[in-house]
């Protein structure tokens, strides 16, 4: 409608009682939450009360100052974390790009003109346009709750991130500390073959040995020494790594790693339960959720391209020419019927509702996998703190064993051959007990990391002296 006087012709209260009856006719798909039953899967509850593990900061459990402040570093300065953060902002700018309801579209514009033998006219207009779309079927509705729900999905893809920093962090301190616990063992291994072909010399000279026993023992001396460089290679190699993940250039990290270079020792009762519904604090679960949501909302978007859209229309213009004004409006509405066969359109709702059905079964396939990460941590951390505590007492017996075995060959009662095979043995124990720990500590590491504790650590709490 246009025109000076605002007359209102009587179809537009028609059209809009009938689009106030299209309200109520949503095509909305209802949603809900999927449910899955955690407890019947559970088979780690048994006997008691189970434990929670509800420590944010599970890597505190290792007791180690250095490891503490690396994760501090990493939570501040990790550059994967970073980008998650970016596209947490980019996710919700494009919540705000989806078109509102009502648009305003101020315009303004001045123009001069000359037409033949006739005066110079100057024409000046401005003009302010509105346009609202009525949304009986909730297509924006729906586009705002899918584009929400990525907003949520971005938002657990940063503790999602957060927590792949935590694992592989801890993993590579966890071996860098192994890494320079076998150098040490390797370390103790040359001193005593050292002392071994000191000790075959003074024997030699003694006729208590042979010239093969002494060629023997230069041998072994020459094989620990030919261990060292590799493993003094692979210490630097964590180091590096570390430093990478703290977002620094390699050889540049500024904390030192070789202080108080002790393996982490992990501090939870075997026997410990964790209820299956701390599971729901994963954030790939939460992820496969929001995905679920969202292309649920998406069916309901592309159900309301089935069906006709109305929307309001109008401008209010004011205008100059050659000194002359007035004032130009125009309203009226809109009906856009769809266009027909609408095979196509149908199409694209059934890929949506596939889509979706597509995204319930990965919901429930993750489900499935956090229970299996969770149920394989639990049994690999109480096989190794088992193997831990009897490798412990092998390498005790051994080394004990191996100063009797001592004693023997300077009194004849052992001979170098006994003594070559006591120390191998207490190098093997130690070996052991040293892998032992390294899977311990690793084992401690996934579970709490597959439970999804500490996804919502803030850095500020992960500040050194909180």
């Amino acid at each position: 409608m246009a025109g000076r006087t605002g007359r209102r012709a009587p179809f537009i209260g028609y059209l809009l009682m009938g689009a106030a009856a299209l309200a109520g006719c949503t095509r909305e798909t209802p949603y809900a939450a999927p449910v899955f039953l955690f407890q019947s899967s559970y088979a780690a509850q048994q006997g008691g009360v189970p434990v929670l593990l509800d420590n944010a900061a599970w890597w505190a459990g290792f007791k180690d100052p250095v490891l503490d402040a690396l994760v501090a570093r990493a939570l501040r300065d990790n550059l994967d974390l970073a980008i998650a953060t970016e596209r947490v902002a980019e996710a919700r700018a494009n919540l705000q790009a989806v078109p509102g309801a009502a648009l305003l579209t101020p315009s303004a514009g001045i123009s001069r003109s000359k037409g033949a033998g006739a005066a110079p006219q100057t024409r000046s207009e401005a003009s302010l346009g509105l346009a609202w779309m009525f949304d009986p079927y909730g297509a924006r509705r729906e586009q705002i709750k899918a584009a929400d729900a990525r907003v949520e999905v971005a938002d657990a893809e940063v503790d999602a991130a957060r927590l792949l920093l935590l694992f592989n962090l801890a993993n590579a301190y966890v071996d860098l500390r192994y890494s320079q616990r076998l150098l040490q063992i390797r370390q103790e291994e040359l001193r005593a073959r050292q002392q071994m072909v000191a000790l075959t010399r003074t024997l030699l000279e003694q006729r208590s040995a042979t010239e093969l026993d002494l060629m023997q023992t230069e041998a072994r001396l020459a094989e620990a020494e030919a261990r060292l460089p590799a493993l003094r290679a692979a210490i630097q190699g964590r180091k590096y790594q570390i430093g990478t993940l703290l977002g620094m250039a390699p050889g540049t990290l500024d904390i030192n790693l070789d202080s108080t270079a002790r393996q982490p020792l992990a501090a939870l009762a075997t026997g410990v339960g964790i209820p299956a519904d701390l599971l729901r604090n994963r954030p790939d679960i939460r992820i496969a959720e929001r995905l679920y949501y969202a292309s649920v909302a998406e069916i309901g978007a592309a159900r309301a391209d089935l069906y006709p859209r109305l929307s309001l229309g109008g401008a209010i213009t004011l205008a100059s020419i050659g000194g002359s004004e007035g004032v130009e409006y125009r309203f009226g509405p809109s009906l856009v019927l769809p266009a027909f066969p609408d095979g196509a359109r149908r199409a694209t709702v059934s890929a949506r509702e596939s889509r979706a059905r597509q995204a319930h079964a990965s919901w429930k396939s993750t489900v499935l996998e956090a229970i299996l990460e969770v149920e394989t941590a639990l049994q690999d951390y109480a096989g190794n703190s088992a193997a831990v505590q009897a490798s412990r007492k092998a390498e005790r017996l051994y080394r004990d064993a191996a100063e009797l075995t001592r004693d023997m060959v300077t009194q004849d009662g052992a001979t170098i051959r006994d003594i070559i095979d006591a120390e191998e043995s207490v190098i093997d124990a130690s070996l052991m007990l040293a892998e032992n720990l390294r899977q311990q500590a690793r084992s401690f590491v996934s579970l709490n990391v597959g439970l999804g504790a500490g996804n919502s650590y803030s850095q500020a709490a992960a500040a050194p002296g909180k």
